[in-house]
């Protein structure tokens, strides 16, 4: 049991440093260069970095640290230390890799799609091992305590919205916030392809000997609704509560971990889905 725990630490903390040296990069030498806000918090430390030079490693772990609390408080201990984790690497490995790696400035808009695009993926690995950046992810989980009606993609788009805007009336121009939310808009659809290509919507069934146990953590940590369906088993005949969630792409990986954490021997099915409809979802089908 020690040395799979062991294993799984090693695992998580790998992820964690392949990740920060992607989203390294895309900071480092796209995004802040160029003045380009990426959204999130790394998005104002980019701002205040032109203030005030300190590095922007170093001002997304001190701006997160009052988020990291909060969530403490609110979300709980063990998604928070994971969080916490995750972002001493990262903020550790920004500021490292600021001091070697090239600036690109030949062509802003290169560098807002380039830019984004390795700060998605560098936040996708991080993710698959089920952490997160901490930032506007904790902030938006706790305001989704208080805002239940609104959907936390709907959240984070507003928090992201505001720190843009803010962006743009720093720098004076149109210009920042456009390619700002270019960065936004590249940083998502590449999390959302490493984590699973580019469907944007999870269904997963679960059948498990503890379906009420995994149910109450999904609920508790992911924010999302599971609805129980009767099953029977092929074999013995006996009656079992089939778990079904759904939920956007990125959220998989968590919701595979709490699932395996409750029962390791759970069984787990997942595909594709489009046009999901309801509260956190679509409100209406496409035309």
């Amino acid at each position: 049991m020690n040395n799979n725990r062991t294993v799984e630490i090693i695992k998580n903390i790998s992820a964690d440093i392949f990740g920060s040296l992607i989203f390294a990069l895309g900071v480092n030498m796209f995004t802040t260069p160029n003045n380009i806000a990426p959204g999130g918090v790394t998005g104002l430390a980019t701002v205040l970095h032109s203030i005030s030079e300190i590095q922007v490693g170093t001002l997304t772990f001190l701006l997160n640290i009052p988020l990291v609390i909060l969530g403490l408080v609110v979300i709980g201990k063990r998604f928070t230390l994971s969080t916490f984790r995750t972002l001493l690497i990262l903020s550790a490995i920004t500021n490292i890799t600021e001091l070697f790696l090239p600036a690109y400035t030949e062509n802003i808009l290169v560098a807002s799609i380039f830019g984004g695009a390795a700060i998605g993926i560098g936040m996708g690995i991080i993710f698959l091992r089920g952490s997160t950046t901490g930032g506007t992810d904790i902030l938006g989980r706790v305001l989704l305590r208080y805002f239940q009606h609104i959907p936390l993609g709907k959240i984070l788009l507003a928090i992201d919205f505001v720190i843009v805007t803010f962006a743009a009336i720093y720098y004076g121009t149109l210009d920042a916030a456009l390619y700002a939310l270019v960065s936004v808009y590249v940083t998502e659809r590449a999390m959302d392809s490493v984590l699973y290509g580019f469907n944007e919507t999870r269904i997963a069934y679960v059948v498990t000997e503890h379906p009420i146990e995994v149910a109450e953590r999904v609920m508790e940590e992911t924010d999302r609704g599971v609805t129980y369906l009767n099953g029977e088993g092929g074999y013995q005949r006996d009656k079992k509560l089939v778990i079904m969630c759904a939920m956007p792409s990125r959220q998989f990986a968590k919701f595979k971990r709490i699932v395996l954490e409750v029962d390791p021997a759970a069984f787990i099915m997942v595909a594709p889905a489009s046009n999901v409809i309801g509260e956190g979802f679509k409100e209406t089908f496409d035309n």
